[in-house]
C-alpha cells in the first residue's frame, strides 16, 4: 500500500522552472606578478540561472530549488591567486512547466513585462537587460548568441 501512495503521489509533482541569483564574492588580494590588462577589481558579478525542479507546489518548488542551488555553491583561486566565492544569493521567481513532456521546444520559463505603449523594443530591451547595451545601441548577438557566456 505504501508503495501505490508514493507512486500516486509522485505523479502529483509537476516540473517548474526556478529562477536563482548567485552571487561572486572575490576575496584576498591579487598575486602582483600575475595582474595583467585583463584584470579588474571594481564590479561584482551575479549570475541568474534558470533550474529545472519537481515539486508538488510552487511553494515546495522554491524550497527543492534552494537546496540544489546551495548544494552547487562553489569556490576556486582565480588566475590572479584570488578566493572565488559563488553563492546562492535568493530565488527570484518560479514558473510552473504547462507541458506534459520535457522535449525540444518545451518553454522552461517566460515573464510579462508591462510597458506604456508609447515605450519603443529598443528601449524595453535597453531598461530590462541593460548588460546588452553596447554604447547606447543594443547587442542583439549578445542577446541571441551569447556563445561564449553559455
Amino acid at each position: 500500500m505504501k508503495k501505490r501512495l508514493r507512486k500516486k503521489m509522485s505523479n502529483e509533482w509537476e516540473w517548474y522552472a526556478v529562477k536563482v541569483l548567485y552571487e561572486c564574492k572575490i576575496s584576498g588580494n591579487p598575486s602582483p606578478e600575475t595582474i595583467d590588462e585583463n584584470y579588474s577589481n571594481t564590479h561584482k558579478t551575479f549570475e541568474e540561472s534558470i533550474i529545472l525542479v519537481k515539486a508538488p507546489s510552487f511553494d515546495q518548488a522554491y524550497v527543492n530549488a534552494e537546496k540544489e542551488v546551495k548544494r552547487a555553491e562553489f569556490d576556486y583561486l582565480n588566475p590572479y591567486d584570488e578566493m572565488v566565492e559563488w553563492k546562492f544569493v535568493e530565488s527570484i521567481d518560479c514558473f510552473k512547466l504547462f507541458d506534459e513532456k520535457l522535449q525540444s521546444g518545451t518553454e522552461l520559463y517566460s515573464r510579462y513585462l508591462r510597458v506604456p505603449k508609447d515605450i519603443s523594443n529598443e528601449k524595453v530591451i535597453l531598461h530590462y537587460y541593460p548588460e546588452t547595451v553596447v554604447e547606447e545601441e543594443v547587442d542583439y548577438n549578445f542577446i541571441l548568441r551569447n556563445k561564449d557566456l553559455n
